[in-house]
């Protein structure tokens, strides 16, 4: 999905994807990262989600990356807060409280926009992408991120019809993208029937929903 058809999705309020609780892994699974309260956490491809609200009142410092104005306004209008707005190179800033929201192209972030993320919430920011940006964006943002930098990641995957218990497997493309300088550990995986929020029109298929808790390999000491 191209920026301008993200935007189009917003202008025309078709935003099924939309989540109006804050997700229960996240819940969860945040604490598995063992981040101490006041860390910077990036969330990609925000939206207006509610998680970041939730990770706000534990103390954290929320960074959210959209590309839609549409989304940064409803995420604070809904709050009933007025937020501050400056001008940050090619991002606008909106921030109240603990959090704020960067309204721009993920892919401009540098590494000192985002020198201090301790933690990175993906919930489905990787998946909704197409595969061929998929790469695109695991090398931008490992390669943006300061080191030590954990992540978790969340994905609704097809699940491998040609593989038995397939919700409890790490999946390959999952693997293959973090394999450089980063371990994959599979937390959570459940195979659900559910209505893909894509295409809600269409009938309940079997996905398979997983938590991934990925770090930084230990950098070996030279021998």
């Amino acid at each position: 999905m191209s920026n301008q058809q993200w935007k189009a999705k917003w202008r025309r309020n078709d935003i099924a994807f939309h989540q109006d609780a804050v997700n229960p892994l996240l819940q969860q699974f945040w604490e598995e990262l063992e981040l101490p309260e006041g860390s910077v956490v990036l969330v990609p491809l925000c939206g207006k989600s509610l998680d970041m609200g939730w990770l706000a009142t534990l103390g954290f410092r929320v960074m959210g990356i959209e590309l839609s104005d549409i989304a940064v306004q409803d995420y604070f209008a809904a709050l009933d807060v007025v937020p501050i707005r400056a001008r940050h190179g090619r991002f606008a800033k909106w921030k109240h409280g603990n959090t704020e929201i960067w309204r721009g192209d993920l892919f401009d972030l540098t590494a000192q926009d985002l020198s201090e993320v301790r933690g990175l919430y993906d919930c489905a920011a990787l998946t909704a992408l197409p595969a061929d940006i998929r790469i695109r964006y695991v090398e931008h943002i490992t390669k943006v991120l300061p080191p030590g930098c954990q992540m978790l990641l969340m994905t609704t995957e097809s699940p491998d019809d040609t593989q038995a218990d397939s919700a409890l497997e790490i999946d390959e493309e999952v693997a293959a993208l973090y394999s450089a300088g980063y371990t994959v550990e599979l937390l959570y995986g459940k195979a659900r029937i559910k209505i893909d929020p894509e295409y809600p029109d269409e009938p309940a298929a079997s996905f398979d929903e997983k938590v991934y808790r990925i770090r930084p390999r230990p950098v070996q000491d030279a021998a």
